[in-house]
């Protein structure tokens, strides 16, 4: 049996990038046992085997715990889950905040644990000029330190080996868990003990005083800045989706002429008329509609990820704390409402910070508002259509589609907040939780880092294509193709017409006939369906220009407008669904998300075809 490594810390600290540098792409995200909270294991692998089982455990400030996430780490130390179980525990400090990381390790060490501690981010500590007495500083918490440092590598063999050593030794520690602990651990006497203890700790460890970090100070003066902060907040936001759309089209251009290419050679293969057609028009030409848009999502997935190991989403919370509080969410409800831009189930699951109930359902129930990313191939398209790709006041580098783009999604969180303020106004009220969070230094990105969330993102997505979207292309593909009269398939006549013509008549006000309700039906188990559902309705292939143009034909603009802000607020997919359910451990609640999301959709979308029509 591989041995089991935890890596336990507080947020920031860079253990996740410890467990990246020691496991490299061994890993794999489950969940907890009865929970939702993400488990991340990997392995050290050496001569191609596993040696150890490493798992990154949820950030902890200490065990003092008020967050879902902090709570599963609380009982994993604590041994109260069965499979939570560790045989080493790697205690991950930040050397250039002791006083705050070295709490968690006093808590420990009381309890009767081993230390091992990895000393993280000793590179920036020296640039800081800050030295200590390891040996002393050893003796003093009774531990084994090694210096370490993730964006490096620095110490991660060391560490490796220290491990190896200390499993062989096959001592298990005696825990000292106190009555009543939570009491315990949150009684002045206890927290003012420990802060003693380690202020004394550190005068007699310190060899030279921590620089003080004036490049971050100078940074937040602008980023923090209540006015400055939200204009730097808006530009960088606004440069994302123009970039979104210019950096990523020479790549979708390549992947529709390889599927283009796929299709025709298919099509030359393939004798039998009706398994041309499925292998043509329903896997082939349904599944590469939806990947042409990989390159956009990716991308947008790396901006995230890029803005989060900057140090910069955590300022972003701090800075709109201020307004979100007064439509009734916390400033900690920022992450997971910009995370949900990527997709709206981690933007769900985080909520998991938020130790307030009612703020944290509020939070839930407008996550859908938000715009995921399986939305962008919906708002490419229908952006194509309707928006002329010019620069906006002669700036060959702000191109109207981009900002529009960035409107829509402006649009969806704007509609968040307003949502929110309902809530706020509608739910039972409860003591509002205060802000505590900590703002690392800003970290310039590591590349590998990037590649390799990319790469899993990616990865998932692929995945997705080749389980829903590709069976839900399929089926499309059948009811489209039957029933058949004397071998000939009538689009109007198929099972997918009459589906669509059921639903036709509650959509007719918002100009949606019955191939765009036909379209719409599978866009509940993913949105991306959209698309390649729209392109068999009309029976066309083709690049994204030419499928915008069809729909410009065949629907007019005004009808594509009410669909691009039906986008805008319909529903999630089932996934979403399902996950809140979960979450809230009710199905009260995702029924109102839907509920409420469809009645606003329906709504908006009929004033926009009704406001365009009277204006155009």
């Amino acid at each position: 049996m591989i041995p089991s490594i935890a890596l336990i810390g507080m947020p920031n600290v860079g253990k996740t990038a410890l467990f990246n540098k020691m496991t490299g792409s061994f890993q794999r995200v489950a969940n907890f046992p009865g929970v939702t909270v993400e488990k991340k294991t990997g392995w050290v692998s050496e001569n191609g085997h596993k040696v150890l089982e490493v798992v990154d455990l949820p950030g902890i400030y200490s065990l003092d715990a008020t967050t879902l996430d902090e709570k599963v780490t609380k009982d994993f130390l604590l041994r109260k889950e069965k499979e939570a179980s560790a045989d080493l525990f790697v205690l991950v400090l930040d050397a250039t905040n002791l006083d705050k990381s070295l709490y968690l390790a006093f808590q420990l060490k009381r309890l009767g644990y081993p230390l091992i501690i990895a000393l993280n981010l000793m590179d920036e500590a020296k640039k800081r000029n800050f030295s200590l007495d390891l040996k002393l500083l050893s003796e003093k918490l009774n531990a084994i330190i090694i210096p370490t440092s993730a964006s490096t590598g620095e110490g991660t063999k060391e560490l490796i080996a220290t491990l190896k050593n200390e499993l062989q030794k096959q001592e298990k520690p005696t825990l000292v868990v106190p009555e009543n602990a939570q009491k315990v651990f949150r009684s002045p006497a206890y927290v003012n003990g420990i802060f003693k203890e380690i202020d004394q700790l550190l005068k007699e460890v310190t060899l030279t005083s921590l620089r003080p970090d004036t490049f971050s100070e100078r940074i937040d003066r602008i980023v923090l800045h209540p006015v400055w902060g939200i204009v730097t907040l808006f530009v960088t936001l606004i440069l994302i989706f123009q970039t979104l759309f210019t950096w990523a089209s020479p790549i979708m251009d390549l992947i529709e002429s390889m599927f283009g290419a796929l299709g025709e050679l298919a099509s030359t293969w393939i004798s039998n008329e009706l398994l041309r057609s499925l292998v043509v028009d329903g896997i082939i030409s349904g599944v590469g509609g939806v990947l042409v848009f990989l390159p956009q999502i990716v991308l947008l997935f790396f901006f995230i990820q890029f803005l989060e190991d900057l140090g910069y989403l955590g300022r972003a919370a701090f800075l709109m704390d201020s307004v979100m509080r007064k439509f009734g969410l916390p400033g900690k409800s920022v992450i997971p409402l910009l995370s949900s831009h990527a997709c709206a189930i981690p933007g769900i699951l985080s909520t998991r910070v938020i130790d307030n109930h009612r703020e944290r359902l509020i939070t839930m129930l407008v996550i859908p508002l938000t715009t995921c990313s399986a939305r962008l191939p919906v708002y490419a398209i229908l952006i194509g259509a309707l928006i002329p790709n010019i620069a906006v006041a002669g700036m060959p580098w702000l191109k109207l589609p981009g900002l529009v783009l960035f409107g829509l999604y402006m649009l969806g969180f704007g509609s968040a907040l307003i949502v929110s303020l309902i809530f706020k106004r509608t739910l039972p009220h409860s003591s509002p939780s205060m802000l505590l969070m900590e703002l690392p230094p800003y970290r310039m990105p590591k590349l590998k880092n990037l590649l390799l969330v990319m790469k899993n993102k990616a990865m998932i997505f692929l995945r997705k294509a080749g389980g829903i979207i590709l069976v839900v292309s399929v089926i499309i593909w059948a009811l489209m193709t039957f029933p058949q009269q004397n071998g000939v398939s009538q689009i109007e006549q198929s099972y997918a017409a009459d589906i669509g013509r059921v639903f036709e008549p509650i959509f007719r006000p918002l100009g949606f006939d019955w191939r765009i309700t036909t379209a719409l039906i599978p866009s509940i188990g993913a949105r991306e369906v959209v698309v390649s559902a729209l392109s068999m309705v009309l029976s066309m292939e083709g690049t994204e220009e030419e499928m915008s143009l069809a729909l410009v034909q065949h629907f007019g603009l005004g009808t594509l407008v009410a669909l691009l802000i039906w986008f805008v607020f319909a529903p999630q997919c089932i996934s979403t669904f399902a996950v809140m359910k979960r979450e809230t451990d009710s199905w009260k609640w995702p029924i109102i998300m839907v509920l409420y999301t469809l009645a606003l959709a329906y709504f908006c979308a009929y004033i926009a075809r009704l406001v365009f029509n009277l204006w155009f």
